[in-house]
């Protein structure tokens, strides 16, 4: 008998491809993460198991981009970041990157200046109003995600090789500091030490 164990990061279709293997609905789907809270056994057929897994992500995130680039998917709750924050991020990164289809899906007929304008832009043409004409932009950045995960924004990558080679660099460069730090304040607590005997 074979056992096969599928892992990945939150709501990224673990579930869902297990459901395509086994030809019928067995695992839990939804367009949010955690939907699997624990390991699922799931006989696909009497020679072979597969092992559906919650999803996982790492203790900690040092790329604060590649935090974003999550939450904009929904692998990270929305409840641990605003979603306003998370579609400023997307927006931004959406609009230098895949302007063309962001035109297309909100018919915009005018350029915006920056990420937040684009939100309220895409507000205002989907009524995401509140009284006062005022744009609701809670509900416009939720909208704006609900839209980006369910694939209507088109075939969009948020993240390209050349892009995480820049940013691993200045990882790189973080870390190298965060090092320099710890060893400057080991040495400064040693000499307090050495002074105190």
């Amino acid at each position: 008998m074979t056992h096969a164990l599928v892992v990945g990061i939150p709501n990224v279709g673990k579930s869902t491809l297990i459901n395509l293997l086994a030809g019928r609905v067995i695992a839990k789907t939804g367009n949010e993460p955690a939907i699997t809270k624990m390991l699922q056994r799931i006989e696909i057929n009497p020679q072979f198991i597969l092992h559906d897994s919650p999803g996982m992500l790492w203790p900690n995130l040092e790329n604060k981009n590649s935090a974003y680039r999550l939450a904009v998917t929904g692998a990270i709750k929305d409840t641990a970041i605003s979603h306003d924050d998370v579609a400023l991020f997307a927006t931004d990164y959406l609009w230098q990157h895949y302007p063309e289809l962001l035109s297309q899906r909100y018919a915009l007929a005018e350029r915006p200046a920056n990420g937040q304008e684009l939100l309220i832009m895409i507000g205002k043409r989907r009524g995401c109003l509140r009284s006062g004409g005022l744009v609701d932009i809670d509900k416009a950045a939720k909208l704006l995600l609900t839209e980006f995960r369910s694939g209507h924004l088109g075939a969009i990558s948020l993240e390209t090789p050349a892009m995480m080679a820049t940013e691993l660099t200045e990882l790189e460069c973080i870390r190298a500091e965060k090092a320099a730090l710890k060893q400057q304040r080991k040495a400064q607590w040693r000499q307090k030490a050495k002074a105190t005997h």
